[in-house]
């Protein structure tokens, strides 16, 4: 290695062990443009200007929880949510810039109704936000879900003539009602190549850093034919074992019948009826378990690929700290091309690495290269900036008129 390249490379490990002497980062502010909209009662009524601001920030905050709520849980829960946030909005707003006059206008809902809007642009802490919707229960905290492989495997009758949509069905049901109980999925195919033979749940788990390995058994048995519908009876049956020591987390077995003139016909209505106990008692018995077994904190080995910059390597270090809320994320090592880090976090490697797989950052973005336990690997790759969330634009925030 020559002199300059290695006079550089102390000066970025120098610079680096400066970001990591800082204190932990919280989630980023966020800008948001909305609108104050109260209905106009007469003709002849005064402005109701402080109403119309009242409700432009209600609806700044609003939109800004839209951000860290899991998309269904926010569009069931909506109306509750805004009753929860309308008495502390303002609490969460850092600044305020009033960007319009306050205007009389028909509701686009109702045309017979006049209504007065007063658009407004707030800059909200996201952080105090999530941590109000972790404690009202709209939102989980980290560690609190584990993360999961699932394997879906025909045995018995299935096993040589397997059902292949009703079974692809049913993994894809069973994966969308775990994520939207705040589970994180890991795809076991999008970290390893072919596997000459199938591999337990467990197995899986363990080969992509995942907390969880969920097993499902599917077998079917046909009814004796003699009159009516032909059919059977479809049996699953489920088993979660934790990754790092086998211990059972959850063990499930449900059955349901159905019938069609086509076998796999009859196999998926059967299966379509067991779908939502699967995953309703599966997901309350991973979460009642997995939070009275699991101590909080545990170190995993992060390795970054293809580095370029010190600037990527501290946006991570960030999204670690604040997004993912790590414990710490240590530098430990920088070389030409790659950086690692050592981060103590509530979430398995594999949970790490799909979190930030899943993250947007300036210029650049993570793909998954491999995950085993207590280790992560993933590599940056270059991406066109992503637009700021929730505004058309980046609107400059004046002090606060009030506030």
């Amino acid at each position: 290695m020559s002199r300059r390249l290695s006079a550089v490379l102390r000066a970025l490990v120098g610079a680096l062990l400066l970001v990591a002497a800082a204190p932990a980062f919280a989630l980023e502010p966020v800008a948001v443009s909305s609108e104050g909209i109260v209905a106009a009662s007469s003709p002849a009524e005064a402005p109701p200007r402080d109403a119309a601001f009242a409700a432009a920030l209600v609806a700044a905050v609003l939109e800004a929880a839209r951000t860290l709520v899991p998309p269904e849980r926010f569009e069931r829960d909506a109306e509750r949510l805004r009753a929860e946030l309308a008495p502390k909005a303002q609490s969460f707003v850092l600044t305020y810039r009033v960007t319009g006059p306050l205007a009389r206008r028909v509701s686009a809902l109702d045309p017979g109704i006049q209504e007065w809007v007063l658009p407004v642009t707030a800059r909200v802490d996201t952080a105090q936000l999530r941590a109000f919707l972790v404690r009202a229960g709209f939102v989980r905290d980290a560690g609190e879900r584990p993360s999961l492989v699932i394997r879906v495997r025909p045995v018995g009758a299935l096993a040589s003539a397997p059902p292949v949509g009703a079974l692809s069905h049913l993994s894809e049901a069973l994966r969308a009602k775990l994520a939207e109980q705040q589970f994180v999925l890991v795809e076991a195919a999008l970290r390893s190549g072919e596997e000459s033979e199938p591999r337990s749940a467990l197995e899986l788990a363990r080969g992509v850093g995942a907390d969880v390995g969920l097993e499902l058994e599917v077998d079917w048995r046909p009814n004796p034919q003699t009159t009516g519908t032909p059919g059977g009876v479809a049996e699953v049956r489920a088993r979660a074992s934790r990754a790092d020591d086998g211990s059972e987390l959850a063990i499930a077995r449900f059955e349901a019948a159905g019938y069609d003139a086509e076998r796999d016909e009859a196999i998926a209505r059967a299966l379509l009826a067991v779908e939502p106990q699967l995953a309703l008692n599966v997901g309350q018995q991973l979460e009642r378990n997995w939070q009275a077994q699991t101590p909080r904190g545990r170190p995993v080995e992060l390795e970054l690929e293809a580095v370029s910059s010190l600037t990527q390597v501290s946006a991570v270090r960030r999204a670690l700290l604040g997004t993912l809320a790590a414990e710490s994320a240590e530098i430990r090592s920088l070389e030409p091309g790659g950086a690692s880090l050592q981060v103590v976090s509530p979430l398995s490697a594999g949970a790490l690495q799909e979190r930030l797989a899943s993250l947007h950052f300036d210029g650049f973005a993570l793909a998954p290269v491999e995950a085993g336990a207590g280790r992560a690997r993933l590599r940056v790759e270059v991406a066109p900036p992503a637009p700021e969330a929730l505004t058309p634009g980046r609107p400059e925030i004046d002090a606060p008129e009030r506030n």
